[in-house]
């Protein structure tokens, strides 16, 4: 009985197979509306969940490889760039080095012939904004009356006597002696600067009815045949009109600058 019972499942097997397979043929040679075979639309039943985990698992990971060696790249470009900026920030800083150093050397070689440069040995302590003493002298060219400027090429004072073999004294335009001529830059207003032994000095004689304002240039004007013309001197910082005439206090740029280094030109070349 066992073994019948056997055979007979055997035969039920064997009868689902050729059942199965003759579907199968049948399917192959069923063409569907779609020009598919119906065996064909089966299989592509079954595989088409496959395919579109698959193509979204490739679309993914593509995607996350793009994007990463992008931002590999991005970041691999930032330190290029921070590295080209860190570069030219310190280039930027030599090129200003050498403008302070060697800028005014430049901007004087047109105007004036020659130029000594000088360094400050002491300041007068009674009457700091009266003179100077710099440690060029006679030895060196030095002779009375010779401009002196700051490094950015501003009016600074002249030399006067005494003047020694390796040192001269320089009367600063802050000084209550002597005066300057000047202009006003931006019209040609003329007056006489003179100083008052502080940090500012008093443009005296210039007309009423011509406006000066706050923040206006003042520029030497070559008048007094000492100093010559178009040198900047400072800006005015206090204007008060009088009947006829109008006060003006200007403050002139050597005042918030160093005055360590200076320069004293030799030959002034008349405009």
């Amino acid at each position: 009985m066992y073994r019948g019972e056997i055979s007979t499942e055997k035969k039920f097997s064997m009868l689902v197979a050729v059942l199965f397979l003759n579907l199968v043929l049948v399917s192959i040679h069923v063409v569907l509306k779609n020009q598919q075979t119906l065996f064909q639309s089966i299989i592509a039943f079954i595989v088409s969940p496959f395919q579109v985990a698959s193509q979204k698992t490739i679309d993914f990971v593509s995607h996350e490889f793009k994007h990463y060696v992008f931002l590999k790249d991005s970041f691999t470009k930032y330190h290029e760039i921070k590295k080209k900026y860190t570069r030219l920030k310190y280039e930027n800083y030599i090129l200003k080095k050498k403008l302070i150093e060697n800028g005014f050397t430049q901007r004087v070689k047109g105007k004036f012939q020659g130029f000594i440069e000088a360094d400050l040995i002491s300041i007068d302590q009674n009457f700091p904004l009266s003179s100077i003493m710099i440690n060029k002298g006679s030895k060196d060219g030095i002779i009375k009356d010779m401009i002196v400027l700051n490094e950015e090429g501003e009016l600074v004072g002249r030399v006067v006597e005494p003047i020694t073999l390796l040192s001269s004294k320089v009367r600063l335009i802050t000084s209550s002696i002597g005066g300057v001529g000047a202009y006003i830059e931006k019209d040609k207003l003329e007056g006489l600067l003179t100083g008052n032994n502080n940090a500012t000095c008093s443009f005296k004689y210039l007309i009423a009815n011509k406006p000066v304002f706050k923040g206006d240039r003042i520029i030497t004007s070559g008048t007094d045949k000492i100093f010559p013309p178009y040198i900047p001197i400072g800006k005015v910082v206090k204007t008060q009109k009088e009947y006829l005439t109008q006060k003006v206090q200007v403050k002139p740029f050597f005042i918030e600058k160093s005055i360590k280094q200076l320069i004293v030109i030799k030959n002034i070349k008349h405009e």
